[in-house]
Protein backbone atom coordinates (compact mmCIF):
# COMPACT_ATOMS: atom_id res chain seq x y z
CA UNK A 1 0.00 0.00 0.00
CA UNK A 2 0.90 3.73 -0.64
CA UNK A 3 2.87 5.58 1.69
CA UNK A 4 0.12 8.60 2.65
CA UNK A 5 2.80 10.25 4.89
CA UNK A 6 4.76 11.20 1.26
CA UNK A 7 1.41 12.32 -0.45
CA UNK A 8 0.08 14.82 1.82
CA UNK A 9 0.93 17.91 0.34
CA UNK A 10 -0.94 20.57 -2.48
CA UNK A 11 -3.78 19.61 -3.78
CA UNK A 12 -5.99 16.57 -2.71
CA UNK A 13 -9.57 15.20 -1.14
CA UNK A 14 -9.94 12.66 1.40
CA UNK A 15 -12.67 9.96 0.31
CA UNK A 16 -13.97 8.99 3.94
CA UNK A 17 -15.30 5.23 2.98
CA UNK A 18 -17.50 2.91 4.63
CA UNK A 19 -15.60 -0.81 6.16
CA UNK A 20 -17.45 -2.11 2.77
CA UNK A 21 -16.07 0.01 0.09
CA UNK A 22 -12.60 0.07 1.51
CA UNK A 23 -12.74 -3.67 1.46
CA UNK A 24 -13.81 -3.60 -1.90
CA UNK A 25 -11.15 -1.39 -3.02
CA UNK A 26 -8.18 -3.52 -1.07
CA UNK A 27 -7.32 0.22 0.47
CA UNK A 28 -5.84 0.50 3.73
CA UNK A 29 -7.09 3.81 5.17
CA UNK A 30 -4.68 6.59 6.33
CA UNK A 31 -5.09 7.05 10.49
CA UNK A 32 -4.57 10.56 10.02
CA UNK A 33 -5.41 12.42 6.60
CA UNK A 34 -5.67 16.15 6.70
CA UNK A 35 -8.85 18.13 5.52
CA UNK A 36 -9.33 18.24 1.63
CA UNK A 37 -8.23 21.35 -0.47
CA UNK A 38 -11.52 21.40 -2.59
CA UNK A 39 -14.18 23.70 -2.02
CA UNK A 40 -16.82 20.59 -1.14
CA UNK A 41 -14.51 19.09 1.31
CA UNK A 42 -13.83 15.91 2.39
CA UNK A 43 -16.36 12.64 0.76
CA UNK A 44 -18.09 10.11 2.53
CA UNK A 45 -18.36 7.09 0.48
CA UNK A 46 -20.67 3.72 0.83
CA UNK A 47 -21.39 0.84 -1.79
CA UNK A 48 -25.52 1.26 -2.03
CA UNK A 49 -27.48 -1.63 -4.20
CA UNK A 50 -29.68 -0.64 -6.85
CA UNK A 51 -31.72 -3.77 -8.97
CA UNK A 52 -28.81 -5.98 -8.20
CA UNK A 53 -26.27 -3.83 -9.30
CA UNK A 54 -23.75 -1.78 -7.02
CA UNK A 55 -22.59 1.63 -6.94
CA UNK A 56 -20.69 4.06 -5.16
CA UNK A 57 -22.49 6.86 -3.71
CA UNK A 58 -20.39 9.68 -2.68
CA UNK A 59 -21.29 12.58 -0.50
CA UNK A 60 -19.75 15.86 0.17
CA UNK A 61 -19.20 16.50 3.62
CA UNK A 62 -19.52 20.49 3.44
CA UNK A 63 -23.21 20.57 1.01
CA UNK A 64 -24.06 16.41 1.35
CA UNK A 65 -23.83 16.57 -2.26
CA UNK A 66 -24.26 13.17 -3.77
CA UNK A 67 -22.57 12.05 -6.35
CA UNK A 68 -23.57 8.00 -8.19
CA UNK A 69 -21.36 6.13 -9.67
CA UNK A 70 -20.65 2.34 -11.15
CA UNK A 71 -18.47 0.86 -8.69
CA UNK A 72 -16.53 -0.99 -11.37
CA UNK A 73 -12.72 -0.45 -11.86
CA UNK A 74 -11.29 0.64 -8.17
CA UNK A 75 -8.33 1.81 -9.03
CA UNK A 76 -9.78 4.80 -11.21
CA UNK A 77 -12.58 5.64 -8.77
CA UNK A 78 -10.87 9.17 -8.23
CA UNK A 79 -10.78 10.21 -11.32
CA UNK A 80 -14.44 8.36 -12.19
CA UNK A 81 -15.51 10.83 -9.11
CA UNK A 82 -13.89 13.99 -10.19
CA UNK A 83 -15.77 13.38 -13.84
CA UNK A 84 -18.80 12.66 -12.35
CA UNK A 85 -18.54 15.62 -10.24
CA UNK A 86 -17.59 17.37 -12.77
CA UNK A 87 -21.00 16.71 -14.69
CA UNK A 88 -22.99 17.74 -11.71
CA UNK A 89 -21.68 20.70 -10.43
CA UNK A 90 -22.19 21.67 -14.43
CA UNK A 91 -25.59 20.73 -14.48
CA UNK A 92 -26.40 22.87 -11.27
CA UNK A 93 -24.75 25.94 -12.91
CA UNK A 94 -21.59 26.12 -11.58
CA UNK A 95 -19.13 28.19 -13.46
CA UNK A 96 -16.65 25.81 -16.16
CA UNK A 97 -13.81 27.51 -14.42
CA UNK A 98 -14.95 26.34 -10.78
CA UNK A 99 -15.85 22.94 -11.43
CA UNK A 100 -12.24 22.54 -13.30
CA UNK A 101 -10.60 23.76 -10.22
CA UNK A 102 -12.64 21.34 -7.81
CA UNK A 103 -11.54 18.48 -10.57
CA UNK A 104 -8.33 19.39 -10.30
CA UNK A 105 -7.97 19.46 -6.54
CA UNK A 106 -9.35 16.48 -7.09
CA UNK A 107 -5.85 15.01 -8.48
CA UNK A 108 -4.61 12.76 -5.49
CA UNK A 109 -6.77 10.73 -3.41
CA UNK A 110 -6.41 9.62 -0.01
CA UNK A 111 -8.71 6.90 1.52
CA UNK A 112 -9.56 7.02 5.00
CA UNK A 113 -12.23 5.81 7.34
CA UNK A 114 -15.95 7.50 8.01
CA UNK A 115 -16.11 9.79 11.21
CA UNK A 116 -19.18 11.25 11.27
CA UNK A 117 -22.27 9.68 12.25
CA UNK A 118 -24.92 12.33 10.63
CA UNK A 119 -22.98 12.22 7.20
CA UNK A 120 -23.90 8.54 7.32
CA UNK A 121 -27.41 9.07 8.35
CA UNK A 122 -28.19 11.02 4.98
CA UNK A 123 -26.20 8.75 2.94
CA UNK A 124 -28.75 5.78 4.62
CA UNK A 125 -31.65 8.40 3.78
CA UNK A 126 -30.12 8.81 0.39
CA UNK A 127 -29.54 4.97 0.08
CA UNK A 128 -33.80 4.45 1.18
CA UNK A 129 -34.54 7.38 -1.49
CA UNK A 130 -32.55 5.97 -4.66
CA UNK A 131 -35.20 4.64 -6.61
CA UNK A 132 -34.05 5.64 -10.25
CA UNK A 133 -36.49 5.28 -13.22
CA UNK A 134 -34.92 2.20 -15.91
CA UNK A 135 -32.97 4.13 -18.13
CA UNK A 136 -32.54 6.98 -15.99
CA UNK A 137 -29.18 8.44 -15.87
CA UNK A 138 -27.15 8.36 -12.84
CA UNK A 139 -26.62 12.02 -13.06
CA UNK A 140 -30.13 12.39 -13.20
CA UNK A 141 -31.09 10.01 -10.09
CA UNK A 142 -27.80 12.19 -7.96
CA UNK A 143 -29.43 15.30 -8.60
CA UNK A 144 -33.60 14.24 -8.12
CA UNK A 145 -31.50 13.00 -4.22
CA UNK A 146 -29.55 16.44 -4.40
CA UNK A 147 -33.03 18.14 -3.98
CA UNK A 148 -33.74 16.56 -0.74
CA UNK A 149 -34.40 18.53 2.35
CA UNK A 150 -31.17 17.01 4.73
CA UNK A 151 -31.16 17.86 8.81
CA UNK A 152 -27.33 18.21 9.18
CA UNK A 153 -27.75 21.15 6.96
CA UNK A 154 -30.42 22.96 8.57
CA UNK A 155 -33.18 21.31 6.24
CA UNK A 156 -31.44 22.70 3.11
CA UNK A 157 -31.29 20.73 -0.04
CA UNK A 158 -27.54 19.89 -1.08
CA UNK A 159 -27.94 21.57 -4.55
CA UNK A 160 -28.97 25.00 -3.13
CA UNK A 161 -26.44 24.82 -0.43
CA UNK A 162 -23.27 23.88 -2.71
CA UNK A 163 -24.44 26.61 -5.53
CA UNK A 164 -24.34 29.13 -2.25
CA UNK A 165 -20.98 27.73 -1.28
CA UNK A 166 -19.66 28.53 -4.88
CA UNK A 167 -21.13 31.51 -4.82
CA UNK A 168 -19.44 32.40 -1.72
CA UNK A 169 -15.81 31.16 -2.76
CA UNK A 170 -16.51 33.58 -6.52
CA UNK A 171 -16.87 35.97 -4.68
CA UNK A 172 -14.36 35.74 -1.97
CA UNK A 173 -11.63 35.68 -5.25
CA UNK A 174 -13.49 38.45 -6.79
CA UNK A 175 -12.51 40.53 -3.49
CA UNK A 176 -8.29 39.28 -3.57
Amino acid sequence: MADWGLIFSGAMVVLRCTQTLLRRLHQTPAEDAPGSSTVLGDWYANIPWVYRKPLVLAVSARTLLPVLLPVRDPASLGPRLAATLGHMLTALGIPAHQVEEEQRQMAQIAFARTVSRQILGTMNDFDRMLDPAPGQSLISAALELAEAPCGPIGMGSPDRVTLNLFDVVRASSRLT
